[in-house]
């Protein structure tokens, strides 16, 4: 069985991350080849990646070429990974004979992208609910983690692309009555609103913007961190939600994603509420330090791990393949 991942980030972040994983661990089983842009290219180490610049989701002639892209090479499956890869796998399976999966990373307002998928993976029970005739497989903490354990001496963090669904503008509202060091640790266009904003409200001397680390740098942060924050309105995942409890972070935050499956309501405040988030840090933060995450951190390294969805996902590959027999 060939398969090719499709991937239209032009960032090495946690799309890209999974996509690495799950074919580095199927790697052997499978034959996978890493459709991508040149900027990320290079990431997916000791895998057959190859640089494909898809563009407008709407041009003909890159439908084409990846038409023939799969024709030339051989590719039983093209797996299309978020909504903008899953609308052109959409197209270039009703013009070829290629079965397309498709993986629904985050929460859309619509998701018509995934519609004409052979088969649609989801990354929450949230997403699968929302998804018609999806399959809900977890997402898994990094498997290169898996007897890591924090020091909980350093900054308490939070971790994604600084964009207005994650909400940091909200967390850093939030800090504003908080005695704790925050590192905010991501890069995206809000930046310059953030920074702003952090100075405004006079917390220069408690959150630090961190920007353009790589995943490795962010793996770092992992080693000291004393918590997680999630202040997103929406999420798949979070990805980073699992990594940290597996290194024995506490985690707090909105309820999305399947932060409401691994943590006690208590935790957890409405997404979209500032208030709400502000009232659970001021009341959690300060007792971060007493939190035991010792039986999350065990309950996860089965349910949530690499070996677990890499399986499931194989059976999809290959139901998919049979009924087209």
């Amino acid at each position: 069985m060939k398969i090719a991942h499709l991937i239209t980030g032009k960032v090495f972040a946690g799309i890209e991350q999974h996509v690495f994983e799950l074919a580095h661990f199927m790697e052997g089983q499978t034959t996978q080849i890493i459709l991508c842009e040149d900027s990320i290219k290079n990431n997916f180490i000791g895998l057959d990646s190859r640089t494909f610049k898809l563009g407008s989701r709407y041009s003909p002639g890159n439908i084409f070429r990846l038409v023939a892209l799969i024709k030339r090479e051989g590719i039983d499956l093209l797996h299309c990974h978020g909504a903008k890869s899953s609308f052109v796998g959409g197209l270039v399976g009703s013009i070829s004979k290629v079965k397309i999966i498709s993986t629904a990373h985050g929460v859309k307002h619509n998701y018509k992208a995934f519609q004409k998928s052979d088969a649609i993976i989801a990354v929450s029970k949230e997403l699968a609910s929302d998804i018609a005739h999806s399959t809900y497989i977890s997402n898994w903490f990094n498997p290169s983690h898996i007897n890591a354990l924090s020091s909980r001496t350093g900054p308490i963090v939070a971790i994604g692309r600084l964009e207005s669904v994650k909400a940091f503008d909200h967390l850093i509202q939030s800090w504003v009555n908080v005695d704790a060091k925050l590192e905010i640790i991501g890069s995206g266009p809000q930046e310059p609103y953030l920074q702003k904003l952090i100075s405004t409200l006079g917390l220069s001397s408690k959150i630090t913007l961190v920007t353009d680390r790589s995943y490795d740098d962010i793996e770092l942060k992992y080693e000291t961190a004393s918590g997680l924050v999630i202040s997103s309105h929406r999420e798949g995942g979070p990805r980073v939600a699992l990594e940290a409890m597996n290194y024995g972070i506490p985690v707090i935050g909105t309820r999305v994603g399947i932060l409401s499956e691994l943590l006690p309501k208590e935790l957890l405040s409405d997404p979209s509420d500032q208030k709400a988030l502000q009232s659970l840090i001021e009341k959690i933060v300060p007792l971060l330090a007493q939190l035991d995450v010792s039986a999350i951190q065990e309950s996860i390294k089965d349910y949530y791990s690499i070996e677990n969805a890499a399986s499931k996902t194989k059976k999809i590959y290959y139901e998919v393949l049979n009924a087209s027999k």
